[in-house]
């Protein structure tokens, strides 16, 4: 049997951030006969998602942070390590803030370029427009652009072509399992509690103060709630103490990085998304997946909501929030991993879908 062929791909870190969980997902079910993953990481930090790697077979390099400091050392690694290389014949692009970069090195050595674009960017100020500049300028140095909804393609590759590829889950392992959520329920000590759930990195675009806030709101309705928040990121610190300063800090449960997310989604009641901006969030298709009622800021795109358990409410009115979140108390769980595989969001159609797109399109170009 003929090697496999091995993708590269590009990230900033191997930790479970929603492209990173997405590029796993699809990791685990593709054929790795005939198509392998390797990974390009920009952290010397050990990634939670690295051990797995290996064990699936993938290789993982170290490239150095980029600034524009070091701009012509960073292209020359690239160049180095796509001449000691040469199996690396398709760069897939997750890492986009400096795609632009190692996609125009990429495309001197007749590498096949793919861009996959995972959010969307509609945040004002200096920054903003640089990183608009810098997305859309990426756009140039794609053979194939990718987005995982109408709207992020729209932001990030304006004058191109885009496949729109959902970004998709195991819905079964997702799946309403109430013996699964007694059992974490009681492994945190809240079985008698009114559960909040969030999952993800605590940075600035998942708007983590705001979350505070409205959960705040919910105590003063509710004051044996929890909020169950899964994830860590550089503003967990300043978080927990402004859950301290609101005197909620007891009722905030932070479970840093967990690999089991599926399980601790069934010990929730609801899930919220407050954030400034998303592309399609995979964390908020699989908390659909778990039958949960999902509170988001109305940023995010209506194509998030394929089940109908999503609420897009305005950011900064934490009394609305508080009173649709209690609302979500008498809802019934179900499984509704139907829903989710007619929906596209199945992994295993994915997983097809990219072995063709590598294999027929990518290396024939």
């Amino acid at each position: 049997m003929s090697e496999p062929v091995r993708i590269l791909c590009v990230f900033g870190k191997l930790d479970c951030g929603g492209a990173e969980t997405m590029c796993m997902n699809l990791y685990r079910k593709i054929n790795k006969d005939r198509v392998q993953f390797d990974f390009v990481k920009h952290s010397a930090e050990k990634g939670a998602y690295e051990d797995e790697i290996k064990e699936l077979g993938g290789r993982i390099f170290e490239a150095p942070e980029f600034k524009l400091s070091n701009i012509f050392s960073y292209e020359n690694w690239w160049k180095n390590h796509l001449e000691a290389h040469p199996e690396h014949k398709v760069i897939h692009g997750h890492f986009f803030t400096i795609s632009k970069v190692y996609f125009k090195v990429a495309k001197k050595m007749d590498r096949v370029t793919v861009g996959h674009c995972h959010s969307a960017n509609f945040q004002h100020g200096l920054k903003a427009s640089l990183r608009r500049l810098a997305y859309k300028s990426t756009e140039n140095y794609c053979d194939f652009c990718l987005a995982c909804s109408e709207q992020s393609g729209k932001f990030f590759f304006p004058h191109r072509k885009v496949t729109v590829i959902k970004n998709g889950i195991d819905a079964e392992k997702f799946s309403f399992n109430a013996e699964s959520r007694n059992k974490v329920r009681k492994e945190f000590g809240i079985e008698q509690s009114f559960v909040v759930g969030v999952v993800g990195s605590i940075n600035e675009v998942k708007n983590p103060f705001e979350t505070i806030k409205i959960f705040k709101a919910v105590l003063k309705k509710e004051p044996g709630a929890r909020l169950l928040w899964v994830g860590t990121g550089p503003l967990e610190e300043k978080v927990k103490e402004k859950a301290r300063e609101n005197g909620i800090s007891d009722n905030v449960i932070f479970t840093g990085t967990r690999l089991d997310v599926n399980l601790l989604l069934q010990a929730m009641d609801c899930y919220i998304m407050p954030s400034l901006m998303e592309g399609l969030p995979v964390a908020l298709i699989e908390a659909q997946a778990a039958s949960l009622l999902c509170f988001c800021s109305n940023v995010i795109t209506a194509e998030a909501d394929i089940t109908g358990l999503c609420s897009f409410l305005p950011l900064g009115n934490r009394e609305l929030w508080a009173e649709e979140i209690l609302n979500s108390k008498s809802h019934e769980r179900k499984n509704e991993s139907e829903k989710i595989v007619a929906s596209g969001f199945d992994v295993s159609a994915n997983a097809a879908w990219f072995e063709k797109f590598y294999l027929e399109e990518c290396l024939k170009k």
